[in-house]
């Protein structure tokens, strides 16, 4: 049953009075004029550069029952509050105590989504279960994720990312998760933690939210998310090398699948092309078993085949792998570690773009980038944003034969489409707001 409040139980959640008919029923929240549908209360948040009162007229006219904004405005019922971010978590938090599903919480700084994924369609083969929408894992998508919650709501699987110290605890202050993990805990973001020991602090806190008999998920591999299980004194579940749930072999067959064989769920065969998401697997695995749950491969397969990271497509006569989603330095060497092991009869290229947000370390970690590029034998590197010389160079230094600066991402298709030929493998990787997906269209575009 999806749930219902008035106007009266929002105003009393709130903690202020609403002008309009008390009665008037919703069963829905937006937080965007563009996408509201009539019946739903509007939460006017506003951003940096933008005051999101201006946009409450707008939602009447498609429709809004109310809106929830600092200032009144004319057209419908509105609950004025002083914080409408505030409003948006008060009421997320209130609606997620009526429920009793389990809460699963999930950190880290690489592979949050994919796990996210995988554990939901594990948990999702036996329980309903609803999940964080794409990557909506801030103080805005936390609240709106776990307002899916209803009646017949069994799991929900939370995913949590932060900018800053305190951002997880606060995520699971409104979240209340049963069980957690940690993903992996890397360099990413560090412009705004400053240190790799700040970030792992703060993915810890999703280990210390946890109630007493909560269940940890420890991924044994990662040293600091065996440190951060350490501030968690109750049920832990392991898995990676050792552990609970051991990955015992991993490997790809002539046609890039991946066969995981895995103790003590057997083995699977799974549509992935990138060594790292093994570990993803693990941790569905892990959950799924420690809820009873033994057949995995259906699953994820599904999952596998409908995930947004390493996607592979044919552009042209190149197969290319459309990684363009984001960037962090352990997910761009997992990637290049995923291009050198797809199996090609041709060459291997990178089409790479500046990875953001690291703070004065930059410099180095763009030029491991561009060693390692080197070290696995790739034949030619593509790199552009503000750190791709120095990229470049350690690519040319470290043996890498074509290795070019092309900032114009159309100029950077031309250069691959003008060296590249049958069987040749394309992997295209960058942070969200290089945009790289632009080389791919405009390769694809050259097809055409």
């Amino acid at each position: 049953m999806p749930w219902t409040y008035t106007l009266e139980d929002l105003g009393h959640i709130l903690g202020v009075p609403h002008s309009g008919t008390a009665s008037c029923a919703f069963q829905s929240v937006s937080t965007d004029s563009r996408t509201l549908v009539p019946g739903q209360v509007f939460f006017a948040l506003s951003g940096e550069k933008f005051d999101g009162s201006q946009f409450v007229g707008e939602a009447f006219a498609k429709g809004a029952a109310a809106a929830v904004t600092t200032r009144a405005r004319d057209g419908g019922p509105c609950c004025v509050v002083p914080d409408v971010l505030q409003a948006l978590q008060r009421f997320a938090a209130h609606h997620r105590r009526q429920y009793r599903p389990l809460v699963l919480a999930i950190t880290g700084s690489c592979g949050k989504t994919t796990s996210k994924d995988f554990v939901a369609a594990v948990l999702g083969s036996r329980m309903k279960t609803i999940k964080t929408q794409g990557n909506l894992n801030n103080e805005i998508g936390c609240p709106l994720s776990l307002l899916q919650i209803d009646d017949g709501t069994e799991a929900a699987v939370i995913e949590m990312g932060a900018a800053r110290l305190g951002n997880i605890r606060e995520l699971c202050e409104l979240a209340k998760p049963a069980e957690s993990a940690i993903t992996l805990v890397a360099p990413s973001h560090l412009a705004g933690f400053g240190s790799i020991e700040n970030v792992a602090a703060t993915k810890a806190e999703i280990a210390e939210a946890l109630p007493p008999d909560g269940v940890f998920y420890v991924n044994i591999d990662d040293p600091w998310c065996t440190w951060a299980s350490e501030r968690f004194p109750g049920e832990k579940v392991r898995y990676g090398s050792a552990g609970d749930v051991v990955l015992e072999s991993c490997a790809f067959d002539a046609n890039g699948e991946m066969t995981l064989n895995v103790h003590p769920a057997g083995e699977l065969h799974l549509p992935l092309a990138c060594r790292a998401h093994a570990t993803n697997v693990l941790l569905a695995i892990a959950v799924g078993l420690r809820h009873g749950i033994t057949d995995f491969e259906g699953p994820l397969r599904e999952a596998a085949a409908n995930r947004v990271r390493f996607k592979i497509r044919t552009v042209g006569v190149i197969e290319a792998i459309d990684d363009t989603y984001n960037a962090s330095p352990v997910s761009m060497a997992a990637s290049l570690e995923g291009l050198a092991e797809r199996p090609a009869s041709g060459r291997k290229f990178a089409a790479l773009g500046d990875m953001l947000e690291l703070g004065p370390d930059a410099a180095r970690l763009h030029q491991e980038v561009g060693e390692l590029a080197g070290r696995l034998g790739l034949d030619a590197v593509f790199a552009r944003g503000d750190h791709a010389s120095v990229m470049i160079e350690a690519a040319r230094r470290s043996g890498v034969p074509h290795a070019e600066v092309i900032q114009d991402p159309q100029s950077m298709a031309a250069a691959i489409h003008g060296i590249s030929g049958p069987g040749d493998v394309l992997l295209v990787k960058g942070s969200r707001g290089m945009r790289m997906e632009r080389v791919i269209e405009a390769l694809a575009s050259m097809h055409h």
